[in-house]
């Protein structure tokens, strides 16, 4: 009798970040691969959001939640299904779920084929408060992995000096993919309600994520700022997402006297219809793994991205503008180079050379 073969994805919670949206792209290459004959997907904490839900089209993929309240509750579940199966691959994408299957193989308990884990953020180019603080700690548990992915290549030499070298045998580069299926469903999918307010006399900017400090918000109405110092008050900001700086953000556009010029959409399960409507896009962070949301946005549409020199590997992207600095200022610069005339053509090729399938290979060794 033939042996079942069976995949593991971890996710912390079925909330759809960055990580988890690639960790998801994942689960979906794997079923459609036939390379398994089960695909469990372990949700650590939180109740149940469907934002999972259509991974259980395919027969062969089964979700698996905790419903716990935090993910240290959800550990335990883990432990408990690592001790019970053997498997071909496990994958995750967040330091926390790549250090604790790193150290559940070490102990016997995690038994797997291929163990690959997937870096989420430069993690030592950050700085954290409270318990983030000892992530990098972290580090010391990782190494019976069979695969490191790292986003770009500054990502890589981050990490590979900052560990000191230790993990350099399981280090590779492997360029984020886009999730088609996500960006197809935004093409063709209504427009949210919120988005009917735009105004459709304004030039939209476009700017998409958790409003976090690491992402700098405030900085983005600074832009519109200079912007509209200069004269440019066709000039419209569109916060996309949600997040501790809300509010914040709200009231520093009020008493910067652009209330009327700024739009927060909240979050939305997919901003493609959002993206659509705007002609440009603009990311204000101080540091990134690499910014997903660039493919969304030029998959969308969207003519030019401004940003600030954030990850490795920006200059290229094709319609991507990397800001001679991290102020208000140059990023003003950059967008006011932006030609919203014509559309790069190269993008459509760059688009293509990111299929998830190709990603999906190259975490089975097949590159």
């Amino acid at each position: 009798m033939t042996k079942a073969r069976r995949a593991l994805f971890l996710f912390p919670s079925d909330r759809m970040g960055g990580a988890e949206r690639i960790t998801r792209t994942m689960a979906v290459e794997a079923a459609r691969s036939g390379a398994f004959d089960t695909i469990d997907c372990f949700i650590l904490c939180r109740a149940r959001s469907g934002t999972l839900d259509g991974l259980e089209q395919f027969d062969n993929v089964k979700l698996h939640y905790t419903l716990a309240r935090n993910e240290g509750g959800g550990i335990f579940g883990l432990l408990r299904i690592l001790a019970r199966r053997r498997y071909d691959l496990v994958f995750s994408s967040l330091i926390h779920l790549n250090a604790v299957s790193s150290a559940a193989r070490w102990i016997g308990l995690l038994r797997t084929k291929r163990l690959v884990a997937r870096e989420s953020t430069m993690m030592f180019e950050r700085t954290f408060k409270g318990l983030g603080r000892f992530y990098p700690i972290l580090y010391r548990l990782y190494g019976k992995q069979d695969l490191i992915i790292c986003q770009t290549d500054r990502m890589k030499e981050s990490l590979d000096a900052n560990t000191h070298h230790r993990l350099r045998h399981l280090l590779t580069v492997i360029p984020n993919p886009i999730d088609t299926d996500r960006i197809a469903q935004g093409l063709q999918s209504p427009s949210p309600e919120i988005l009917s307010a735009l105004p459709a006399d304004k030039t939209l900017i476009a700017w998409c994520g958790r409003l976090l400090d690491v992402k700098n918000p405030q900085r983005a109405v600074d832009v519109l700022k200079v912007l509209h110092g200069r004269g440019a008050t066709h000039m419209h900001l569109v916060f996309i997402g949600d997040g501790p700086l809300r509010e914040a953000t709200e009231n520093y556009a009020r008493q910067s006297g652009l209330s009327e010029y700024v739009t927060f959409t909240d979050y939305l399960a997919n901003p493609i219809p959002a993206f659509m409507l705007c002609k440009v896009g603009l990311l204000t962070s101080d540091i990134e793994g690499f910014p997903n949301v660039f493919l969304e946005m030029l998959a969308s549409g969207i003519y030019g991205i401004a940003t600030t020199d954030c990850a490795g590997g920006l200059d290229s992207i094709p319609s991507v503008h990397v800001a001679q600095a991290n102020t208000a200022e140059a990023l003003a610069d950059t967008l006011e180079r932006i030609d919203t005339g014509s559309r790069n053509m190269q993008i459509t090729e760059f688009l293509d050379a990111r299929d998830s399938a190709r990603f999906f290979a190259a975490i089975m060794g097949n590159r």
